[in-house]
């Protein structure tokens, strides 16, 4: 069983107990109930970030000079290497791997990295399509770009 899996198996542990605590009347049993959602949310954080929730010792606190801050786009190139043929399905894990690194961008920060990025669009193509200004396109990707690079720090599946 890989992390994706165990993950999704906590996750749907997590709903069917609120799902339980929601029918359940009895005080002792929700209380008892409360405290399981609590433990499989807990799993839930460290299995997506690797690491101990609440935790601000040892990699939190690495040095600055340790963190790339310079973005390299070859990391989604590296994820998803098409071959030779057209248009390809992703695999679950691909997919579960963009998801995760773009889970923080805004819908707008998504449309305008996803069109340069993955459409190769130029930023005043992308400009002209979403009827915004070519500087406004420019913050939206920088922005994006970062939060990419936040996850990828914190994400134990975009990790390697």
């Amino acid at each position: 069983m890989s992390l994706h899996d165990l993950l999704l198996e906590y996750r749907k542990a997590k709903k069917d107990l609120i799902s339980l605590y929601n029918r359940t009347v009895d005080k002792e049993d929700r209380s008892l109930i409360s405290d399981m959602i609590s433990d499989c949310e807990f799993v839930e954080q460290w299995l997506e970030t690797g690491r101990m929730p609440g935790s601000r010792r040892g990699i939190d606190r690495r040095s600055v000079y340790q963190r790339t801050k310079v973005w390299d786009p070859s990391w989604m190139e590296q994820l998803i290497t098409r071959p030779a043929g057209p248009d390809r399905e992703l695999t679950e894990d691909e997919r579960f791997k963009l998801n995760d690194a773009m889970c923080n961008l805004s819908e707008r920060e998504r449309q305008c990295f996803v069109l340069h990025i993955a459409f190769r669009f130029s930023m005043r193509q992308i400009a002209e399509e979403l009827d915004l200004k070519k500087r406004t396109v420019q913050t939206n990707i920088e922005r994006a770009k970062q939060k990419i690079e936040e996850n990828k720090l914190s994400s134990l599946f975009l990790v390697g």
